[in-house]
């Protein structure tokens, strides 16, 4: 039995309500500045984060491919999807519990990372790589490439990088284990399945919450709630744009692209060198 639209109209509106929440909990405690990097302390206020996300989803928007992308799961199981999609989210729910509450550590976060988010799903949960290699990727370059420069372009103006060039050896596997591992679990395998069986928004702010908690356990220290509350309202609005890009134009080269490069700015990638 397929979920009814009514299930996607919860899931989205308690999605949008942890958002309110989290915009307001900061507002009112006078947190409206937020940590940016879990290297150093530095803030950057909130508008000034979201204003490249905004910019990119209407970039998006006006740029959207010519023809939808077909859904994978068509003729797919209802309930097969729903308990592979739940199982995911349970997932990605249990990563960010565990590396909150575990020993700080690059060993453990990588260990924890790995079982949970890859060597789980795919022996368990029997997702695939290749899921999104049924995409079409004809005509689906040059659009989300333009939105991703838009996106990046504006957050490199308004939120230049400012910190110390890493080795490219440390800039690849932040880029194998966070960018690409990330969006293959979150959006590739978990998003997809949400919008089979809810449709496009609730799928993308499920998703984007569930990617953005994690990151409490390393840009937090301020508390639960207010830790909680700062990655919904930074990663979280972040989650939204790469979600919306996978959704609209489903190209994940591009997708992973876009995650390094909020990850390791272009001015940093040019200094390492």
């Amino acid at each position: 039995m397929r979920p009814t639209p009514r299930a996607g109209k919860g899931l989205l509106v308690g999605g949008v309500a942890v958002y309110v929440a989290a915009l307001l909990g900061l507002v009112l405690t006078g947190n409206t500045a937020l940590r940016y990097t879990a290297d150093h302390g530095g803030t950057r206020p909130l508008w000034l984060m979201w204003t490249p996300v905004v910019a990119g989803l209407v970039a998006a928007v006006l740029l959207a491919p010519r023809k939808p992308a077909a859904d994978p799961f068509t003729g797919t199981e209802p309930r097969r999807i729903a308990l592979q999609a739940w199982t995911l989210a349970g997932l990605a729910a249990a990563f960010a519990v565990g590396y909150y509450l575990s020993p700080r550590g690059d060993l453990w976060f990588l260990g924890l990372k790995l079982a949970l988010l890859l060597l789980t799903p795919l022996a368990v949960v029997r997702v695939s790589w290749r899921e999104w290699s049924t995409v079409d990727l004809q005509g689906r370059w040059l659009r989300p490439i333009a939105v991703v420069a838009v996106y990046i372009g504006l957050t490199s103006v308004l939120t230049p990088w400012s910190g110390q060039p890493a080795p490219l050896v440390v800039l690849l596997t932040v880029f194998l284990v966070n960018s690409a591992l990330e969006e293959v679990f979150y959006r590739f395998w978990l998003q997809t399945r949400l919008e089979s069986l809810y449709g496009r928004w609730p799928a993308i702010v499920v998703s984007a919450l569930l990617w953005a908690v994690w990151h409490a356990a390393i840009q937090g220290g301020n508390g639960v709630a207010l830790d909680l509350a700062s990655v919904v309202a930074n990663q979280g609005v972040t989650g939204l744009f790469l979600g919306y890009l996978w959704s609209r134009h489903r190209n994940p080269w591009v997708l992973i692209l876009a995650h390094g490069l909020v990850n390791a700015p272009i001015a940093m990638i040019i200094a390492s060198v």
